[in-house]
């Protein structure tokens, strides 16, 4: 009896659940979230679902859990009390975390067209101001699957007498990580006009 007196009245049992699991689980989660942003971003999980698919979430959460879980361990989370004050900083840090993630892999892993944009036909890029721009291309047409390359047709106010190619361009690839590089022999002479 004098043992719970000294204690305050708590007996053993009654100790003070610890925030460590809960912020390894958000940790943890955080990590699946990220992989499964990136393998989905990179068309991993739909061309190689056994590398991009639930198994590489797992090992990324169970990764992200035990990294938090030691770490926490270190700095003695593991007997602080469970309190809304850390448990809001995982929170926003997982967040931030998935949302810096997500906005990394877009600019590594664009579109065909975000890419053209981007390399070439963007404001301050070769082609900007000209018929195979942004503002001015008419059409642009991808290709079947598998095929890799996009068309880019001239549009805008065209002077008459001068006869505007079709660009050509391999490596559009969704998600893909490879710049744009001319598809042919025209392609490449076009580009180069432009000191593309």
């Amino acid at each position: 009896m004098a043992d719970v007196a000294t204690s305050g009245g708590r007996l053993p049992s009654e100790a003070v659940p610890s925030g460590l699991p809960l912020i390894a689980s958000i940790c943890g989660t955080a990590c699946a979230a990220a992989a499964i942003v990136v393998t989905v971003k990179g068309r991993f999980f739909f061309e190689h679902p056994v590398l991009g698919g639930v198994f590489t979430w797992a090992v990324a959460g169970g990764v992200g859990f035990a990294a938090a879980w030691f770490f926490g361990r270190w700095r003695g989370l593991h007997r602080r009390p469970l309190t809304r004050g850390p448990i809001v900083v995982a929170l926003v840090l997982a967040v931030t975390g998935v949302w810096c993630v997500q906005t990394a892999a877009s600019h590594v892993y664009m579109s065909p067209w975000a890419r053209y944009v981007a390399e070439l036909a963007g404001p301050g890029q070769c082609l900007a101001e000209t018929p195979y721009g942004t503002k001015s291309a008419s059409v642009v047409s991808m290709a079947a699957k598998g095929d890799h390359r996009m068309e880019v047709w001239p549009g805008g106010p065209l002077p008459k007498g001068r006869t505007y190619p079709v660009l050509r361009l391999s490596n559009a690839v969704l998600g893909g990580t490879h710049p744009l590089a001319p598809a042919n022999e025209e392609s490449r002479i076009l580009l180069s006009s432009y000191g593309c």
